[in-house]
């Protein structure tokens, strides 16, 4: 995150360590992404086991790491950004299960090249970076045999984005995810990945009128280009969410 991992090391200092006091007095938005308890909502139903080695890539400055480490055996949190790490420890440096590498993920794959695939559960909770491909594959070698890959991505055909959201860096659409992760579980988080509310599968899609009153993208723009609620009622109506969800969560086990 660079200048925002440089200023929220400066804030947990002035602030005592107390993150809800940042948030409310600083409402930047990378703010809220880095220290939201609301980050959490996206797994925080996922079955970890209590036995798990975790492999975390990309710190997201903590926002996840301590539901890891509270549901898990054993966590490493792999970023090449030591600042995003340093955020990461000034949170979470209490746990005693957390493990910290300093490397991006082509290199940890180049340091475990002989035995890459070690741990129960891989995540990918904080974008795919600039090659999706490249990262996905990557993040795979490190899945043990019966072992899962969580991967969110932001979905380039989102509607949000349509009505005006940035599109993220790595931004990836479902075929290509799927072709990536071939018999995977697609979950649709909204109002998107980062900061979901509802989560929905291909077993339970949205229906028309389920999301006329979804709250709105904490990234939209102040004018919108798209009544969004009207939008949503025609796209579930055409029976067409997964090609304009927001974003995807991709549940992948080696070996089925």
């Amino acid at each position: 995150m660079g200048q925002t991992a440089e200023r929220l090391l400066e804030l947990l200092e002035q602030y005592g360590g107390d993150e809800k006091q940042i948030l409310r007095e600083n409402r930047e938005l990378e703010y809220f992404y880095a220290l939201s308890d609301m980050r959490e909502n996206l797994l925080e139903w996922y079955p970890f086991g209590k036995n798990d080695i975790l492999l975390q890539i990309g710190s997201g400055c903590g926002a996840m790491t301590g539901l890891f480490a509270e549901r898990t055996k054993e966590v490493t949190v792999l970023d090449g950004d030591v600042t995003d790490l340093e955020v990461n420890k000034r949170r979470r440096g209490s746990w005693k299960n957390i493990n910290y590498v300093n490397c991006t993920l082509k290199e940890y794959g180049k340091r475990t090249a002989e035995s890459p695939a070690q741990y129960d559960c891989v995540v990918l909770a904080d974008g795919l970076g600039e090659d999706p491909e490249e990262t996905v594959a990557l993040a795979k070698m490190f899945v043990k045999p019966g072992g899962v890959l969580l991967a969110a991505a932001d979905n380039p055909l989102g509607l949000k984005h349509w009505a005006g959201a940035p599109k993220e860096t790595g931004a990836i659409g479902r075929d290509r995810l799927m072709a990536l992760l071939p018999g995977a579980e697609c979950y649709y988080p909204l109002p998107d990945y980062r900061a979901a509310s509802e989560i929905y599968s291909d077993k339970r899609l949205p229906a028309k009128g389920d999301l006329t009153g979804m709250v709105i993208s904490y990234d939209y723009p102040q004018f919108l280009r798209t009544d969004v609620g009207a939008s949503w009622d025609t796209i579930c109506e055409e029976g067409s969410f997964r090609e304009f969800a927001n974003s995807y969560l991709m549940v992948w086990r080696r070996h089925g």
